[in-house]
């Protein structure tokens, strides 16, 4: 067959909702895929080959994704997670994800070739091989980068660890209106971690200095959360000095305040993602949770913003959805934040102790009055995390040396011990080149639909 009729049939797929329903199509197209010649492949078919379209969830590429993705980031709802079942996800998905880090080898500096550079970061997170997303890294950050590269570079120096380079594409970000909230909000709508939130905490920790590991000590593990106990500590109201009045008393009617396990938190986990940690909250609406990776604590932290609205106020809401969009100045969100902040027990490494906090407060439109009935709700609470003994150690994916023929094994420690003065200098100088770089089109990517200035 062609290199044109496929990628015709794949355009095809990709633009017309039966053929993506049609799954004999579908594995037909994917079998041609598959025994395709990366070095004979055209760019325009490397790209249709890899990429898909957002609209074919029927793929089982992005059926295998959809899956993956839900268990080990968000859960699974209430489903334990199993570990060889998602080993038999990603053995699944792992051939056509390695077929597609090779289709996605596009030299030069066109249109293509950017596009392949964003992909192969995406691609090698997925693959959870620290090796890949460094080559990959490093290969855009060498460049003049655009600005949606450097977003895609922001979010993925943390991967590696590599704080200082977030750090210094942070500047870019930060100087860009709407950038790190344009983050936020697209981890709201898909599974990705809040970089807004992992760029925060490393603020908080001060890791602006702290230098990038060898991706061998980049590993990619999750652990499964035995149990879990809190204990209240306090509530806080700000100034609605009643309502914190309230709500203690209630607590105490209730008699929560000792110790007890969290029910129903068997989809509770904690994953390492290189120098990421992830967790899965135990709050009564799961939301994820992320930050730094740190050998001896896990901090954590998650927001989510969801709709205030009475059953008077969700029937106007629907009646005005009739004529068109309402003003979101019109709407009260209720935003919630949750963070966990524990350190490992010396003498049980599968026991974190420390401090849980549940945030909630309103965010009422200018029109809207605050009362005691809007009143923010902080409560801490002493926290313990138990993992399971039997998950703790066991790898999800670590990228074997000997598979890295091409790599230059003998120059590793060197590279990772000298000074790296000339690499900021060149990071320094592709950050800034942002500002005067021509880009001919808009590149298709994961992180289509940021508009950044």
């Amino acid at each position: 067959m062609s290199q044109e009729k496929l990628l015709a049939e794949i355009t095809n797929i990709m633009s017309d909702q039966e053929a993506a329903g049609n799954e004999g199509k579908i594995e037909s197209v994917l079998s041609k895929i598959r025994a395709l010649n990366p070095a004979q492949t055209n760019d325009k078919l490397k790209l249709a080959s890899c990429h898909g379209d957002k609209k074919i969830e029927n793929f089982p590429w992005e059926k295998k994704k959809i899956v993956h993705d839900n268990m080990t980031r968000m859960g699974g709802g209430n489903t334990q997670l199993d570990m060889d079942v998602m080993e038999e996800f990603k053995a699944a998905q792992r051939q056509d994800m390695e077929l597609g880090w090779k289709l996605l080898d596009v030299k030069g500096n066109s249109t293509a070739a950017q596009t392949a550079r964003i992909l192969k970061i995406e691609v090698a997170q997925r693959l959870e091989d620290s090796f890949k997303l460094e080559e990959a890294f490093d290969d855009l950050m060498k460049r003049q980068m655009s600005e949606e590269e450097v977003m895609v570079a922001f979010t993925a120096a943390p991967f590696l660890g590599d704080w200082k380079a977030m750090f210094q594409l942070g500047d870019k970000v930060e100087q860009t209106p709407g950038g790190l909230e344009q983050l936020h909000a697209m981890s709201l709508q898909l599974p990705i971690p809040d970089f807004s939130l992992i760029y925060e905490l490393a603020k908080e920790h001060k890791l602006h200095n702290q230098k990038r590991k060898s991706p061998q000590e980049m590993e990619w593990n999750l652990f499964n959360v035995e149990k879990v106990r809190v204990k209240f500590k306090d509530v806080d109201c700000g100034p609605f000095e009643g309502k914190r009045t309230e709500l203690l008393e209630e607590i105490k009617k209730q008699g929560d305040a000792e110790w007890e396990d969290v029910p129903n938190c068997e989809h509770v986990h904690i994953k390492r993602m290189g120098g990421l940690c992830q967790a899965v909250s135990f709050g009564e609406n799961p939301i994820m949770l992320n930050g730094p990776w740190f050998d001896e604590k896990i901090h954590v932290k998650g927001r989510t913003e969801m709709p205030l609205m009475s059953e008077e106020e969700q029937l106007k809401f629907q009646e005005q959805m009739q004529f068109g969009m309402p003003s979101p100045d019109s709407l009260s969100i209720l935003v919630q934040e949750e963070e966990w902040i524990l350190d490992k027990d010396k003498s049980t490494p599968t026991v974190y102790r420390g401090t849980y906090t549940l945030k909630q407060r309103p965010e009422l439109p200018p029109s809207k009055e605050m009362t005691d009935e809007h009143a923010p709700v902080n409560m801490s609470f002493e926290c313990e995390v138990y993992l399971k003994s039997d998950t703790g150690s066991k790898s999800v994916h670590k990228k074997k040396e000997e598979n890295k023929t091409e790599r230059k094994s003998a120059d590793e420690d060197e590279k990772y011990d000298k000074s790296d003065g000339n690499n900021e200098k060149g990071l320094a100088e592709n950050i800034e080149s942002t500002d005067d770089k021509i880009k001919d089109e808009s590149l298709v990517t994961e992180f289509d639909g940021l508009e950044l200035d």
